[in-house]
């Protein structure tokens, strides 16, 4: 039980660092912005963070 805790935490944080570095390096302000969008949607407490 313990090794799929530790793989499913693993994938989620894998993903939010994949996310972040294409968010970072790749997307334009147009790309960025719908990301973010897209974020505060489906997880609207983030807003906060992700909207200055």
């Amino acid at each position: 039980m313990k090794t799929l805790i530790i793989l499913i935490f693993g994938a989620v944080l894998g993903s939010a660092a994949t996310f972040y570095y294409i968010y970072v390096n790749h997307a334009d302000g147009t790309e960025q912005a719908l990301m973010r969008d897209t974020l505060t949607t489906y997880a609207p407490f983030l807003e906060e963070y992700i909207n200055p």
